[in-house]
């Protein structure tokens, strides 16, 4: 039997708009093949607007309608807005405007439930999302797990430090002896550890490269795009939503949520990831009463792992669409 791709086309959406949250415009994007599919919100850390790496993702749009939100001090958002207009970040606020998108997205497309994937910073939102409102979360997938920032951080200064010595790179260890373990001071701080840390795989690099063409020249026609709007730096927002943001970051606790969730719960961490360390997110999750419950590493990966766009399909596809779509039913 043929397939009819009038009616797949019928299906697509492909759609970028501004909306009114809590008296903020807000840009979103909602992209997929065939809006019968599952819906899958991606949530990115301070100041990353995901929007703008919409390119690395298409392949998920045949299985998923993948949403995009530039969060308050991140991407259109931040330029349609600026800080005068955008308000104060905390952690609590993000929280309270994602609620906001996920009751939006499910009204627009006529949905139930929603899967979320948070990276790093994001992955806190998509943990007390999932800890406040299962009714609206088919599934919580973390990437770049945030359990226990303190735990993590005093962790990955171990991990980084030995590291940087066993491959010899005396300007890492002088760095990181400079500034001693965590905890530290301030941001300027948090960064130099951050800097060989959060260092990009040999993998993640191609990874980026590979799309980097699409990325700085996107069609004119990309829906994706806020037009007119001006984007600023996007290191230069990170760390300033970071700074902003970092009383609430550094003393996340994700035990302080509870450990009973009512959602099945992923964490798909990279196998080198020396920032958010995995056996911190292993013990964190054999203390989570789940529906279902999984970790699964990301082959060549660190702590980039939004830049492993294939990788990440094969789990999602996986472990956590079947469950999206079992939740429709």
């Amino acid at each position: 039997m043929s397939h009819d791709t009038r009616t797949t086309e019928a299906r697509s959406i492909d759609e970028g708009f501004f909306v009114d949250i809590h008296g903020i415009e807000h840009w979103l994007t909602i992209r997929g093949a065939d809006r019968t599919n599952p819906v899958l919100l991606m949530l990115g850390g301070p100041g990353a607007a995901f929007s703008m790496f919409t390119p690395l993702y298409a392949s998920w749009e045949q299985h998923f309608t993948v949403v995009q939100w530039d969060q308050p001090g991140a991407g259109a958002t931040q330029g349609k807005n600026g800080d005068a207009t955008t308000g104060p970040l905390t952690i609590e606020r993000l929280v309270r405007d994602g609620v906001a998108v996920l009751e939006l997205v499910c009204a627009r497309l006529g949905k139930q439930r929603v899967a979320v994937i948070g990276f790093s910073g994001g992955s806190i939102l998509s943990l007390t999302i999932a800890s406040r409102r299962p009714d609206l979360l088919s599934a919580c997938v973390g990437s770049g797990q945030i359990v226990d920032w303190a735990r993590q951080d005093a962790a990955s200064y171990r991990l980084v430090l030995e590291h940087s010595r066993a491959v010899g790179n005396a300007a890492a260890v002088a760095e990181l002896e400079q500034i001693g373990a965590p905890p530290y001071p301030d941001t300027a701080t948090d960064a130099v550890k951050s800097k060989h840390a959060g260092a990009f795989t040999a993998a993640e690099t191609a990874a980026l490269l590979d799309v980097l063409p699409a990325l700085q020249a996107p069609a004119a026609d990309a829906r994706y795009i806020a037009r007119g709007v001006p984007l600023g730096d996007p290191r230069t927002l990170s760390v300033a939503a970071y700074d902003k943001l970092r009383a609430d970051i550094v003393t996340f606790d994700a035990r302080r949520l509870g450990r009973r969730f009512l959602v099945p719960m992923f964490f798909f961490q990279g196998e080198h990831d020396m920032f958010t360390v995995t056996p911190e997110v292993r013990d964190y999750l054999d203390e989570v009463e789940a529906p279902r419950k999984l970790l699964a590493m990301v082959p060549d990966a660190g702590h980039g792992t939004f830049l492993m766009s294939g990788a990440l399909l094969q789990l999602l596809l996986e472990h956590v669409r079947p469950l999206t779509v079992a939740a429709e039913r």
